[in-house]
């Protein structure tokens, strides 16, 4: 393990997990860079952020005259880059653009990198956030390994392949860069929590059905142990150009979860099943979007086992433990 000082560049880091990783690197003791996409002269995400951060302001996509310079500048003799940022979600972005900002951002991202380092040769590890969607949403009867057969079944899963895709092809190019890229599962905590609060309401109210028995598997990763992956996989030597997946590996099935929040909210768990096709057509009539139903619908069953063994990633939460904070926070706010 490297303990020693250096300079670090994140994206997307007013997310939740952009600023657990963050905490850590200043922690860490070292420097730390940001990129912004909107001025902190007309956002106020810069005041989430640590004093001593450095904000370059840059659009991944080079929607402004400026993007690319700043980007060179931001990349100019960083040793890590986590590349965090995206668009997620695909109710809220068209195909073009989840296409434009998670691929074409992440090669905007590798030029301005090579670009800015070519003369020096500075060595550069880029540890990138992808997303086990690039599995495909419905995989039952299967335990997901690192080299199980990519089955992207959304435009954003779509978007992640392509930008792993990218990365790797750079990396292939240049000497002078290593990748690790990190296949994380659905995060959960203090900054996720509006889509969990959707579901306790469900519940709640007798209205939440499973998809086909709620057998099927879901996997989670707490925002913390997201970020603390991260500082493992960019301290690994044995990370790079490396592919793990992230979860907290235990196996949830939607029915036993479903049930866990009925007795905490003291009603009775739901006990009706509605088939997949008519899930789709429904969802929204219990204001469920697009993404929140295909991941209450997803069946994947997550292995950890290279990341636990080359990272020493051991993750100590789950979703009985941190993620029933949320259940009691959604309690304490109806009283």
């Amino acid at each position: 393990m490297n303990s020693e000082k250096h300079i670090d560049l994140v994206t997307g880091a007013t997310t939740g997990l952009g600023r657990q990783l963050i905490k850590r690197l200043v922690e860490k003791g070292d420097d730390v860079r940001v990129i912004l996409q909107t001025h902190p002269s007309v956002s106020n995400e810069w005041k989430a952020l640590p004093p001593k951060v450095e904000i370059y302001v840059a659009d991944l996509t080079l929607a402004n005259d400026a993007d690319q310079q700043n980007l060179e500048k931001a990349c100019d003799g960083v040793d890590n880059i986590f590349h965090l940022a995206g668009a997620v979600y695909n109710y809220r972005y068209t195909n073009e653009q989840l296409l434009n900002t998670n691929a074409f951002g992440t090669e905007n991202l590798m030029n301005a990198c090579t670009n800015a380092n070519k003369k020096s040769g500075h060595k550069v590890h880029v540890i990138f956030a992808s997303s086990s969607t690039v599995y495909g949403y419905r995989r039952p009867n299967e335990v997901l390994t690192e080299e199980s057969q990519l089955k992207p079944g959304s435009s954003y899963s779509e978007s992640k392949v392509i930008a792993e895709q990218i990365l790797q092809s750079f990396a292939d190019a240049n000497s002078n860069m290593d990748y690790t890229i990190l296949r994380l599962s659905t995060f959960y905590g203090e900054d996720y929590k509006s889509s969990f609060n959707k579901v306790f309401k469900l519940i709640e109210a007798g209205k939440a059905m499973y998809v086909g028995d709620g057998k099927n598997h879901i996997s989670f990763i707490h925002e913390s142990e997201a970020a603390d992956a991260m500082i493992l996989a960019c301290q690994s030597r044995q990370s790079l150009n490396k592919i793990y997946n992230i979860c907290d590996g235990i196996p949830y099935t939607v029915k036993e979860l479903f049930t866990a929040v009925a007795k905490s909210l003291g009603v009775s768990p739901p006990h009706r099943g509605i088939p997949l096709a008519l899930a789709r057509i429904t969802r929204k009539i219990v204001n469920i979007n697009y993404d929140e139903y295909e991941f209450v619908a997803s069946d994947r069953v997550i292995s950890i086992e290279k990341a636990k063994k080359e990272l020493g990633f051991n993750p100590k939460t789950s979703i009985y433990k941190e993620g029933m904070q949320l259940l009691e926070e959604y309690k304490r706010s109806k009283q």
